[in-house]
Protein backbone atom coordinates (compact mmCIF):
# COMPACT_ATOMS: atom_id res chain seq x y z
CA UNK A 1 0.00 0.00 0.00
CA UNK A 2 1.20 3.68 -1.24
CA UNK A 3 0.26 6.53 1.22
CA UNK A 4 0.38 10.16 -0.38
CA UNK A 5 1.97 12.45 2.90
CA UNK A 6 1.06 16.08 2.64
CA UNK A 7 1.44 19.13 4.99
CA UNK A 8 -1.34 21.15 5.13
CA UNK A 9 -1.33 24.44 7.29
CA UNK A 10 -4.72 24.72 5.83
CA UNK A 11 -6.22 28.91 6.18
CA UNK A 12 -6.23 28.88 2.50
CA UNK A 13 -2.58 27.86 2.28
CA UNK A 14 -2.17 24.69 -0.73
CA UNK A 15 -1.29 21.58 1.00
CA UNK A 16 2.65 20.47 0.24
CA UNK A 17 3.40 16.84 -1.24
CA UNK A 18 5.52 16.04 1.83
CA UNK A 19 6.45 12.08 -0.04
CA UNK A 20 5.62 8.83 -0.05
CA UNK A 21 5.37 6.02 2.66
CA UNK A 22 5.39 2.56 1.32
CA UNK A 23 4.15 -0.91 3.06
CA UNK A 24 5.61 -3.59 1.74
CA UNK A 25 5.01 -6.81 3.23
CA UNK A 26 5.96 -5.61 6.66
CA UNK A 27 8.78 -3.49 5.64
CA UNK A 28 8.01 0.88 5.71
CA UNK A 29 9.43 2.37 3.21
CA UNK A 30 9.80 6.48 2.97
CA UNK A 31 10.65 8.92 0.22
CA UNK A 32 10.64 12.61 0.44
CA UNK A 33 9.64 14.69 -2.52
CA UNK A 34 12.63 16.80 -4.39
CA UNK A 35 10.10 19.68 -3.83
CA UNK A 36 9.68 19.24 -0.18
CA UNK A 37 13.55 18.94 0.37
CA UNK A 38 14.17 22.33 -1.48
CA UNK A 39 11.62 23.96 0.62
CA UNK A 40 13.87 24.12 3.85
CA UNK A 41 11.31 22.60 6.09
CA UNK A 42 12.48 20.13 8.55
CA UNK A 43 9.57 17.93 10.28
CA UNK A 44 11.74 15.87 11.99
CA UNK A 45 14.59 17.19 12.64
CA UNK A 46 16.65 14.68 14.54
CA UNK A 47 15.39 11.18 13.42
CA UNK A 48 13.94 11.90 9.69
CA UNK A 49 16.20 15.01 8.36
CA UNK A 50 14.69 15.80 4.40
CA UNK A 51 16.72 14.13 2.49
CA UNK A 52 17.20 12.37 -1.75
CA UNK A 53 16.50 8.78 -1.46
CA UNK A 54 13.95 5.88 0.41
CA UNK A 55 14.21 5.41 3.82
CA UNK A 56 14.06 2.14 5.35
CA UNK A 57 12.60 1.97 8.90
CA UNK A 58 14.69 0.39 11.46
CA UNK A 59 12.37 -1.33 13.81
CA UNK A 60 12.69 0.39 16.97
CA UNK A 61 11.27 -1.28 20.55
CA UNK A 62 8.06 0.40 21.12
CA UNK A 63 7.31 2.16 17.52
CA UNK A 64 5.74 0.86 14.80
CA UNK A 65 6.47 3.43 12.05
CA UNK A 66 8.97 6.58 11.76
CA UNK A 67 8.37 8.99 14.80
CA UNK A 68 7.14 11.41 12.48
CA UNK A 69 4.13 9.11 11.36
CA UNK A 70 3.84 7.45 15.01
CA UNK A 71 2.49 10.51 16.76
CA UNK A 72 -0.64 10.24 13.72
CA UNK A 73 -1.00 7.07 14.79
CA UNK A 74 -4.12 6.29 17.27
CA UNK A 75 -3.48 5.15 20.82
CA UNK A 76 -4.78 3.64 23.65
CA UNK A 77 -8.75 3.73 23.20
CA UNK A 78 -8.60 5.12 20.10
CA UNK A 79 -6.56 2.48 18.27
CA UNK A 80 -8.93 0.48 19.94
CA UNK A 81 -11.98 1.74 17.90
CA UNK A 82 -10.53 2.28 14.59
CA UNK A 83 -9.00 -1.82 15.29
CA UNK A 84 -12.51 -2.98 16.09
CA UNK A 85 -14.35 -0.66 13.14
CA UNK A 86 -11.73 -1.86 10.46
CA UNK A 87 -12.25 -5.65 11.12
CA UNK A 88 -15.94 -5.32 11.16
CA UNK A 89 -15.34 -3.86 7.65
CA UNK A 90 -12.25 -6.31 6.02
CA UNK A 91 -12.38 -9.06 8.98
CA UNK A 92 -9.10 -8.03 10.25
CA UNK A 93 -6.76 -5.27 11.99
CA UNK A 94 -5.92 -2.66 9.67
CA UNK A 95 -1.43 -2.58 8.77
CA UNK A 96 -0.04 0.51 10.05
CA UNK A 97 -0.62 2.28 6.60
CA UNK A 98 -4.18 1.25 6.75
CA UNK A 99 -4.39 3.13 10.44
CA UNK A 100 -2.74 6.42 8.79
CA UNK A 101 -4.95 5.91 5.69
CA UNK A 102 -7.89 5.46 8.60
CA UNK A 103 -6.62 9.09 10.27
CA UNK A 104 -6.52 10.64 6.55
CA UNK A 105 -7.39 14.05 6.94
CA UNK A 106 -8.22 14.26 10.18
CA UNK A 107 -5.56 13.36 12.61
CA UNK A 108 -3.95 15.95 15.09
CA UNK A 109 -1.43 17.98 13.68
CA UNK A 110 -0.72 19.29 9.86
CA UNK A 111 -0.23 16.15 8.41
CA UNK A 112 -2.29 14.38 6.05
CA UNK A 113 -2.50 10.90 4.83
CA UNK A 114 -3.92 9.64 0.85
CA UNK A 115 -6.27 7.74 -0.40
CA UNK A 116 -8.02 7.94 3.32
CA UNK A 117 -10.03 5.25 4.00
CA UNK A 118 -13.54 6.16 2.77
CA UNK A 119 -15.80 8.44 5.63
CA UNK A 120 -16.61 6.79 8.40
CA UNK A 121 -19.83 8.79 9.01
CA UNK A 122 -21.87 10.85 6.50
CA UNK A 123 -24.29 12.15 9.08
CA UNK A 124 -21.51 15.35 9.73
CA UNK A 125 -24.24 17.76 10.12
CA UNK A 126 -25.79 15.51 12.80
CA UNK A 127 -24.15 15.91 16.34
CA UNK A 128 -25.19 14.24 20.00
CA UNK A 129 -22.81 14.74 22.58
CA UNK A 130 -24.46 13.08 24.90
CA UNK A 131 -25.23 9.94 22.74
CA UNK A 132 -20.99 9.79 21.53
CA UNK A 133 -20.58 9.39 25.40
CA UNK A 134 -22.78 6.48 25.84
CA UNK A 135 -21.41 5.16 23.03
CA UNK A 136 -17.69 5.97 24.44
CA UNK A 137 -18.62 4.22 27.90
CA UNK A 138 -20.68 0.82 26.32
CA UNK A 139 -17.68 0.77 23.71
CA UNK A 140 -15.92 -2.32 25.89
CA UNK A 141 -19.11 -4.31 24.83
CA UNK A 142 -20.19 -5.18 21.90
CA UNK A 143 -21.62 -2.29 19.83
CA UNK A 144 -22.80 -1.70 16.06
CA UNK A 145 -20.74 -0.83 13.90
CA UNK A 146 -22.18 1.84 12.72
CA UNK A 147 -21.59 3.21 16.43
CA UNK A 148 -18.12 2.13 16.13
CA UNK A 149 -17.76 4.20 13.00
CA UNK A 150 -19.27 7.51 14.87
CA UNK A 151 -16.59 6.73 17.18
CA UNK A 152 -14.05 6.39 14.81
CA UNK A 153 -14.71 9.47 13.15
CA UNK A 154 -15.17 11.11 16.20
CA UNK A 155 -12.22 10.44 18.27
CA UNK A 156 -10.25 7.43 16.35
CA UNK A 157 -7.27 9.15 15.83
CA UNK A 158 -6.95 10.64 19.09
CA UNK A 159 -4.15 9.70 21.64
CA UNK A 160 -4.24 8.51 25.50
CA UNK A 161 -6.27 5.82 27.16
CA UNK A 162 -9.40 7.65 27.92
CA UNK A 163 -12.78 8.16 25.24
CA UNK A 164 -11.79 11.42 23.63
CA UNK A 165 -13.40 13.28 20.59
CA UNK A 166 -12.87 15.97 18.23
CA UNK A 167 -15.98 18.33 18.76
CA UNK A 168 -16.45 21.89 17.34
CA UNK A 169 -17.99 23.97 20.19
CA UNK A 170 -18.98 27.64 20.02
CA UNK A 171 -17.52 29.16 23.75
CA UNK A 172 -20.48 32.11 23.48
CA UNK A 173 -22.97 29.72 22.65
CA UNK A 174 -22.09 26.72 24.70
CA UNK A 175 -23.36 24.64 21.33
CA UNK A 176 -21.26 21.61 19.88
CA UNK A 177 -21.34 20.21 15.96
CA UNK A 178 -19.74 17.64 14.55
CA UNK A 179 -15.58 18.54 13.78
CA UNK A 180 -14.75 19.11 10.29
CA UNK A 181 -11.85 21.02 8.34
CA UNK A 182 -14.11 24.34 7.96
CA UNK A 183 -16.61 24.86 11.52
CA UNK A 184 -19.61 26.92 10.95
CA UNK A 185 -18.94 31.08 12.43
CA UNK A 186 -18.09 31.17 15.67
CA UNK A 187 -17.19 27.63 16.50
CA UNK A 188 -13.48 26.56 17.41
CA UNK A 189 -11.99 23.29 17.33
CA UNK A 190 -11.85 21.31 20.98
CA UNK A 191 -10.77 18.03 22.32
CA UNK A 192 -13.98 16.41 24.83
CA UNK A 193 -12.83 13.55 27.03
CA UNK A 194 -14.95 11.16 28.68
CA UNK A 195 -15.22 9.41 31.95
CA UNK A 196 -14.55 5.50 31.89
CA UNK A 197 -15.69 3.25 34.26
CA UNK A 198 -12.13 2.39 35.75
CA UNK A 199 -11.65 6.37 36.13
CA UNK A 200 -14.86 6.78 37.71
CA UNK A 201 -17.62 9.71 37.08
CA UNK A 202 -15.37 12.22 38.82
CA UNK A 203 -12.51 12.14 36.45
CA UNK A 204 -13.44 15.55 34.06
CA UNK A 205 -14.01 17.64 37.42
CA UNK A 206 -10.81 16.21 38.73
CA UNK A 207 -8.62 17.47 35.74
CA UNK A 208 -10.68 20.73 36.00
CA UNK A 209 -9.41 21.44 39.06
CA UNK A 210 -5.99 20.50 38.07
CA UNK A 211 -6.33 22.90 35.00
CA UNK A 212 -7.25 25.90 37.19
CA UNK A 213 -4.36 24.80 39.49
CA UNK A 214 -1.78 24.71 36.52
CA UNK A 215 -3.16 28.56 35.22
CA UNK A 216 -3.32 29.97 39.09
CA UNK A 217 0.72 28.47 38.40
CA UNK A 218 1.32 30.60 35.83
CA UNK A 219 1.43 27.56 33.50
CA UNK A 220 0.84 28.15 29.40
CA UNK A 221 -2.31 26.14 29.00
CA UNK A 222 -5.30 26.35 26.10
CA UNK A 223 -8.81 27.46 27.48
CA UNK A 224 -10.29 24.43 29.02
CA UNK A 225 -13.76 23.80 30.41
CA UNK A 226 -16.51 21.17 31.95
CA UNK A 227 -19.21 19.89 29.05
CA UNK A 228 -22.75 19.60 31.46
CA UNK A 229 -24.21 16.96 29.83
CA UNK A 230 -27.13 14.58 31.09
CA UNK A 231 -24.46 11.48 30.71
CA UNK A 232 -22.44 13.55 32.83
CA UNK A 233 -19.07 16.36 33.01
CA UNK A 234 -16.65 15.56 30.81
CA UNK A 235 -13.24 17.52 30.90
CA UNK A 236 -12.81 19.92 27.35
CA UNK A 237 -9.93 21.79 25.86
CA UNK A 238 -9.20 24.12 22.84
CA UNK A 239 -6.94 22.10 20.18
CA UNK A 240 -3.60 24.10 20.23
CA UNK A 241 -3.00 22.23 16.71
CA UNK A 242 -5.71 24.54 15.07
CA UNK A 243 -5.80 28.27 14.55
CA UNK A 244 -8.74 30.62 15.09
CA UNK A 245 -8.63 31.48 11.17
CA UNK A 246 -9.03 27.91 10.27
CA UNK A 247 -5.25 26.96 10.02
CA UNK A 248 -3.37 23.77 11.17
CA UNK A 249 0.34 23.66 13.20
CA UNK A 250 2.45 20.42 12.46
CA UNK A 251 3.29 18.97 16.13
CA UNK A 252 5.49 16.92 17.26
CA UNK A 253 6.00 14.59 20.26
CA UNK A 254 8.75 14.69 21.93
CA UNK A 255 8.55 10.87 21.23
CA UNK A 256 8.11 11.50 18.48
CA UNK A 257 10.96 13.32 17.69
CA UNK A 258 13.74 11.36 19.19
CA UNK A 259 12.35 7.39 18.19
CA UNK A 260 11.45 6.75 22.06
CA UNK A 261 9.58 4.74 23.56
CA UNK A 262 7.27 6.67 25.88
CA UNK A 263 5.51 3.60 27.78
CA UNK A 264 9.01 2.86 29.28
CA UNK A 265 10.17 5.08 32.15
CA UNK A 266 13.68 5.91 32.63
CA UNK A 267 14.46 9.00 30.52
CA UNK A 268 14.98 12.36 32.73
CA UNK A 269 13.52 16.07 32.52
CA UNK A 270 17.16 16.76 31.37
CA UNK A 271 16.24 15.20 28.09
CA UNK A 272 13.21 17.27 27.35
CA UNK A 273 15.46 20.60 28.56
CA UNK A 274 18.28 18.92 25.91
CA UNK A 275 15.77 18.83 23.17
CA UNK A 276 13.86 21.97 23.87
CA UNK A 277 16.96 23.84 23.73
CA UNK A 278 17.70 22.87 20.32
CA UNK A 279 14.48 23.39 18.80
CA UNK A 280 13.64 26.62 20.00
CA UNK A 281 16.61 28.69 21.68
CA UNK A 282 14.20 29.88 23.62
CA UNK A 283 14.81 30.87 27.53
CA UNK A 284 11.41 31.26 28.15
CA UNK A 285 10.78 27.95 27.08
CA UNK A 286 12.93 26.36 29.61
CA UNK A 287 10.97 28.12 32.35
CA UNK A 288 7.62 26.97 31.34
CA UNK A 289 9.04 23.26 31.13
CA UNK A 290 10.81 23.68 34.36
CA UNK A 291 6.91 25.38 35.92
CA UNK A 292 5.67 22.10 34.09
CA UNK A 293 8.27 19.49 36.13
CA UNK A 294 6.90 21.13 38.99
CA UNK A 295 3.66 20.77 38.08
CA UNK A 296 3.63 17.14 37.49
CA UNK A 297 6.01 16.31 40.52
CA UNK A 298 4.30 17.72 43.40
CA UNK A 299 0.84 17.65 42.09
CA UNK A 300 1.46 13.59 41.49
CA UNK A 301 1.09 13.50 37.61
CA UNK A 302 3.32 10.73 37.44
CA UNK A 303 2.27 10.38 33.73
CA UNK A 304 4.31 12.49 32.03
CA UNK A 305 5.53 10.80 29.48
CA UNK A 306 7.55 11.57 26.56
CA UNK A 307 3.81 11.57 24.56
CA UNK A 308 2.64 14.43 27.31
CA UNK A 309 5.10 17.18 25.75
CA UNK A 310 4.96 18.50 22.03
CA UNK A 311 6.40 20.88 20.08
CA UNK A 312 4.53 23.09 17.01
CA UNK A 313 5.95 24.06 13.92
CA UNK A 314 4.22 26.82 11.91
CA UNK A 315 4.51 27.39 8.34
CA UNK A 316 7.57 29.28 8.34
CA UNK A 317 9.36 26.48 9.97
CA UNK A 318 9.84 27.71 13.73
CA UNK A 319 9.06 25.47 16.69
CA UNK A 320 7.22 26.75 20.02
CA UNK A 321 6.63 24.59 22.66
CA UNK A 322 3.24 23.20 22.84
CA UNK A 323 0.84 24.18 25.45
CA UNK A 324 0.92 21.66 28.74
CA UNK A 325 -1.96 19.27 28.39
CA UNK A 326 -2.80 16.04 29.82
CA UNK A 327 -2.12 17.34 33.71
CA UNK A 328 -4.15 15.43 36.48
CA UNK A 329 -3.57 13.35 39.52
CA UNK A 330 -2.29 9.80 38.12
CA UNK A 331 0.35 6.76 38.77
CA UNK A 332 3.11 5.94 36.92
CA UNK A 333 4.68 2.34 36.19
CA UNK A 334 4.92 0.85 39.04
CA UNK A 335 4.46 3.76 41.10
CA UNK A 336 7.85 5.45 39.30
CA UNK A 337 7.33 9.24 37.96
CA UNK A 338 7.76 8.05 34.48
CA UNK A 339 10.38 11.39 33.57
CA UNK A 340 12.47 11.05 36.61
CA UNK A 341 14.04 14.23 38.08
CA UNK A 342 18.17 14.79 38.60
CA UNK A 343 18.14 10.98 38.25
CA UNK A 344 15.35 10.90 41.12
CA UNK A 345 12.14 9.04 39.69
CA UNK A 346 11.30 6.92 43.12
CA UNK A 347 9.94 10.38 45.21
CA UNK A 348 11.30 13.14 43.70
CA UNK A 349 10.52 16.35 44.93
CA UNK A 350 11.90 19.94 45.42
CA UNK A 351 15.24 19.60 45.93
CA UNK A 352 15.34 17.41 42.98
CA UNK A 353 13.49 20.21 41.21
CA UNK A 354 16.31 22.52 42.63
CA UNK A 355 19.06 20.19 41.40
CA UNK A 356 17.33 19.68 37.91
CA UNK A 357 17.24 23.56 37.57
CA UNK A 358 21.11 23.55 38.23
CA UNK A 359 21.85 21.13 35.54
CA UNK A 360 19.99 22.79 32.73
CA UNK A 361 21.57 25.78 33.20
CA UNK A 362 18.05 27.63 34.65
CA UNK A 363 18.72 30.01 37.05
CA UNK A 364 18.51 29.85 41.05
CA UNK A 365 16.40 32.54 42.03
CA UNK A 366 13.64 31.93 39.09
CA UNK A 367 13.71 28.54 39.93
CA UNK A 368 12.57 29.11 43.36
CA UNK A 369 9.94 31.22 42.41
CA UNK A 370 8.80 28.94 40.08
CA UNK A 371 8.56 25.99 42.61
CA UNK A 372 6.62 28.41 45.46
CA UNK A 373 4.61 29.17 42.87
CA UNK A 374 2.97 25.93 42.19
CA UNK A 375 2.86 25.06 45.78
CA UNK A 376 0.98 28.07 46.58
CA UNK A 377 -1.23 27.41 43.64
CA UNK A 378 -1.64 23.41 44.83
CA UNK A 379 -2.59 24.46 48.14
CA UNK A 380 -5.03 26.92 46.80
CA UNK A 381 -6.62 24.22 44.70
CA UNK A 382 -6.40 21.88 47.70
CA UNK A 383 -4.32 19.37 45.48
Amino acid sequence: MNLRVKLDFGGGRAPMAVGMLSEVGRELIFEFEEEFVASGLNLAPFRLPPSPGPKLFAHHPGLETFGLFEDSLPDGWGRMIVDRMFKERHGRKPTIAELLACVGANGRGALTYEPAEEDLDGSAGEFDLVRLAEAAMAAEASVAAETLARLAKAGGSSGGTRPKAYVGYNPETGRFCADRLELPPGFEHWLVKFNTRSDGPEAGEKEFAYYRAAMAAGADMEPCRLAETSAGRFFMTRRFDRTKDGGRLHMASAAGLLHADFRIPGEDYALLFRLTDALTRDYGAKKELFRRAALNVLGHNRDDHLRNFSFLMDAQGKWTLAPFYDFTWAEGPNGWQTLSVAGEGWDPGVADLVRLASQVGLDGKTAKEIVEQVQCALRGAQL
